[in-house]
């Protein structure tokens, strides 16, 4: 009977991670369906919003001194959005490899494979979007950022696993 529970819950788990897998791709997808001017207008607000926390006399500034301070943060922001989306989503697919009976190696091969051959589907699908393109560039910063997700992921798996094995041996 315990097993049967055990199985149907790893049934459980596989589906929730791998619905926030698909549903990260979603966001990442719906950000990459945005024109030019609204991914501008969306990095811009985004980039308005934080400033005030790391230069408090920000509010302060006239509109033109805030708006060249913007526009010399976008590419930055955007970078660093690259990164971030991709870290998330190797975080979350090694999450749901992880559940599997496999080899290491073959996991992390498995989550690079998932996460980098979206990460070019995306950018394929840019090329149809007013104002976008095919970025290698952008593909690398995703691969960055899904690699480095993977291996935190890696790192946290290991650690449980010693903490684990440490508190049934202490």
């Amino acid at each position: 009977m315990a097993q049967a529970e055990n199985s149907k819950m790893l049934i459980y788990k596989r589906i929730l991670l791998w619905s926030l897998v698909i549903l990260g791709m979603g966001v990442i997808g719906f950000l990459s369906s945005q024109t030019a001017p609204e991914s501008n207008g969306l990095s811009g607000r985004t980039i308005r919003a934080l400033l005030p926390l790391f230069m408090p006399d920000f509010p302060a500034m006239s509109w033109a001194e805030q708006s060249e301070i913007v526009a010399g943060l976008q590419s930055v922001v955007r970078d660093a959005a690259h990164v971030l989306t991709y870290f998330l989503l190797g975080i979350l697919c090694m999450a749901a490899l992880l559940t599997y009976e496999w080899k290491m190696k073959n996991r992390i091969a498995a989550a690079l494979l998932i996460g980098a051959g979206y990460a070019a589907l995306d950018e394929l699908h840019q090329m149809f979007v007013s104002g976008r393109a095919f970025e290698l560039y952008d593909i690398g910063l995703d691969c960055s950022g899904l690699l480095l997700g993977i291996l935190i992921a890696v790192v946290l798996y290991r650690l449980t696993i010693r903490v684990k094995t440490y508190a049934e041996e202490g």
